[in-house]
């Protein structure tokens, strides 16, 4: 017997394997008619560009304005990307909504889909394999799958 899953939430970092999860979650939601849940998680490390960091910048109340602008841009940017995708959503015949974030991109996942009571989580991994699979040992999917409290569908 198939559980319901009222709730699929779909975390979209904008790569290929996003949105090959996606587009499994949209298959997914109409064999069960659910609705999308997608997520957008920005944190300042990945918003920051990397010579912030070495030109001393990161000093002051300059850093953090730069710091907080890089953010906000990162966070607008997403919303229209966002946007998007609950439109495509929409276009495929499945209802979704979304939400973007400014957190570590596993904390929010693993906290919007426990406070949300989603069923299902279903996400895009790295893809890497053989040796290479060393480097995802801390790798967003990875944390999600070991700690979330519902099933995990990780699409390569």
């Amino acid at each position: 017997m198939v559980k319901s899953y009222s709730s699929i939430l779909v975390p979209l970092d904008g790569s290929e394997y996003s949105k090959r999860a996606l587009d499994e979650a949209i298959e997914i939601s109409k064999r069960l008619d659910s609705e999308i849940e997608l997520l957008a998680a920005v944190s300042a490390s990945a918003a920051r560009p990397a010579g912030i960091v070495l030109s001393g910048a990161v000093r002051g109340k300059g850093a953090t304005k730069s710091i907080d602008a890089f953010v906000k841009k990162a966070v607008s940017e997403s919303t229209g990307f966002m946007q998007e995708c609950a439109a495509y959503c929409q276009n495929k015949g499945v209802k979704a909504i979304y939400k973007v974030v400014s957190d570590n991109p596993a904390k929010a996942i693993l906290d919007h889909a426990k406070r949300n009571s989603n069923g299902l989580i279903v996400m895009g991994s790295q893809g890497l394999r053989g040796i290479n699979k060393i480097k995802v040992l801390g790798s967003v999917s990875r944390q999600v799958l070991e700690n979330a409290s519902c099933p995990v569908v990780i699409v390569h």
